[in-house]
């Protein structure tokens, strides 16, 4: 009996003597999933968007942990423009910022038809959008929206700063930041503009307009004709009284090749004044302003081309809201 024994336990303590003095075999090492550079980054923009359009989330890589924002709002991806849109324009332009692992773009997108304006911010991690934040501009929803002027992008939005040109992601922030500051303080002086430079609104050209100006409606019959002003002199104007606050700001993408920065940030207007007497123009009333009016904001994604450390262009979608609404990331 105990010969058989031997036998039977013989093989398994030669097996386990013989791996004794092996280490446990490992498994490899899980390649670290590669980073998603420039054009990947925009390419998830450009899928983002044809997803939207299709109407099927299921076009795109979406994070289960996805925070999606729409004009404030926290919504599920399927709802609000998700559902409603039925194609994309062809004017788009797009920015991205590989550090923070985030891009976006300004956009034309058809909803039910008709071409209504989108600033678009998408953060990406392992190959998956986490967070995706919509401005959405529509017409006849409080604010004004001309798509007609918007059919290509500037070339300088989509053109790269020379390197000597160029500024630092904290620079590029700073700069838009005296921008809203400037509002604030009613002082263009505080802000770096480019004599040359101007701003973009909605689709409508807002400062430093050349042209024939007519006027949308709704505001003073003077606003149409300081649109001709510089950017910055417009700024001192104080025709922009009833913005008091300015906040929350936000500068999470910075392009720093191409010299954009987007910003996203609430205007807040309490109501008060009701008028302003601007110097060399006269009395500025308010009461056919609906941003001045009555308590509102203004809930906007701007960006700004930043070349030679001074602002050339600014492009803004621009969105009626709650006075103080949220903004979904507080």
């Amino acid at each position: 009996m105990k010969k058989l024994l031997l036998a039977l336990i013989a093989p398994v303590l030669a097996l386990s003597l013989g791996g004794a003095d092996k280490a446990p075999a490992k498994a490899p090492p899980a390649k670290p999933a590669a980073a998603c550079d420039r054009a990947c980054l925009e390419g998830f923009v450009d899928k983002y968007l044809e997803a939207m359009a299709a109407n099927d989330p299921g076009k795109v890589k979406l994070s289960p942990r996805l925070r999606l924002t729409e004009n404030g709002a926290i919504l599920k991806p399927g709802d609000g423009l998700w559902r409603t849109a039925t194609g994309l324009g062809a004017y788009r332009f797009k920015y991205s910022d590989p550090e923070t692992h985030q891009a976006g773009a300004v956009a034309v997108v058809l909803e039910n038809g008709v071409e209504q304006l989108l600033g678009l911010r998408l953060k990406v991690e392992n190959r998956a959008i986490t967070e995706a934040e919509m401005i959405v501009a529509r017409k006849g929803e409080g604010q004004t929206l001309v798509t007609d002027s918007l059919k290509e992008p500037l070339p300088e939005l989509l053109a790269s700063v020379p390197k000597d040109k160029r500024s630092s992601r904290k620079e590029l922030a700073e700069i838009a930041d005296k921008y809203f500051t400037a509002i604030e303080k009613e002082d263009g002086k505080i802000v770096p503009f480019d004599p040359a430079g101007f701003r973009i609104e909605n689709g409508i050209r807002t400062c430093n307009d050349p042209g024939p100006v007519v006027s949308t409606g709704g505001a003073s019959q003077q606003f149409p004709n300081l649109r001709k002003m510089p950017c910055a002199d417009q700024l001192s104007t104080q025709i922009f009284t009833y913005i008091k606050e300015i906040r929350p700001r936000r500068y999470p993408v910075a392009d720093i090749e191409r010299g954009l920065v987007a910003a996203f940030v609430r205007f807040n207007h309490p109501g008060r004044p009701t008028s302003v007497d601007v110097p060399g123009y006269g009395k500025l009333d308010y009461m056919g302003n609906q941003w001045a009016r009555n308590p509102t904001s203004a809930f906007i994604c701007e960006v700004f081309k930043v070349e030679n450390h001074q602002i050339t262009r600014v492009m803004a979608v621009i969105v009626k809201g709650p006075y103080k609404g949220a903004t979904g990331w507080e």
